[in-house]
């Protein structure tokens, strides 16, 4: 069993140092820095996912993507954003798995009660998988979680790396390719003259 003491230098320590000594093989590294991020990793999935059961699936799939991971952390990165970076990624993978077995959730509850009585639901689904699928990782993930789940900009930016207003940026215009995206369906021909 690890002394107080030890405890307490191991939270004096960056999460980069950490990470560095983990990768040499210190597992003492490892628990600090689950220690540090398990709560802050956990609500990530909760917000995203909306399942306590679901992100706590995701959450122990986190740490051990890290693990499997370690040989490629770069210690002259942030550790932070890397590890939400890959927690992003898993989130996509999630997202894309469920998609495949039609259990998608677009966790919009208002956008399934306006349409609940529409005839044409499952073409207006569709539409919006290919208008989604016509983006990149990134411009979805935060579309999604900025229009879809109301994760703001400065929680966006920090866990990319990037600025606010680059965050807002790809925001904006991946709504606007949606709408532009979503206006030429519907004026297309549909079919032969």
């Amino acid at each position: 069993m690890r002394s107080v003491n030890a405890r307490v230098e191991e939270q004096q320590v960056p999460d980069e140092r950490l990470m560095e000594r983990y990768v040499d093989g210190d597992a003492h590294a490892f628990d600090e820095l689950f220690h540090r991020f398990e709560k802050r990793a956990f609500a990530f999935f909760v917000k995203r996912t909306g399942s306590p059961d679901r992100a706590q699936d995701l959450y122990q799939e986190l740490f051990l993507r890290i693990h499997r991971a370690r040989g490629a952390y770069d210690a002259s990165r942030a550790f932070a954003p890397w590890l939400f970076q890959i927690a992003h990624n898993l989130l996509i993978d999630d997202r894309r798995r469920a998609y495949r077995s039609h259990e998608v959730s677009l966790g919009d509850s208002a956008l399934h009660a306006a349409h609940a009585d529409a005839p044409d639901v499952a073409a207006d689904r569709e539409q919006l998988f290919h208008l989604l699928g016509s983006l990149s990782e990134s411009e979805r993930w935060v579309f999604l979680s900025a229009k879809g789940e109301g994760v703001g900009y400065a929680e966006l930016a920090a866990q990319l790396g990037k600025s606010v207003d680059a965050v807002k940026k790809m925001a904006s215009r991946t709504l606007q390719r949606l709408q532009r995206a979503a206006l030429a369906d519907s004026v297309a021909p549909s079919g032969g003259c």
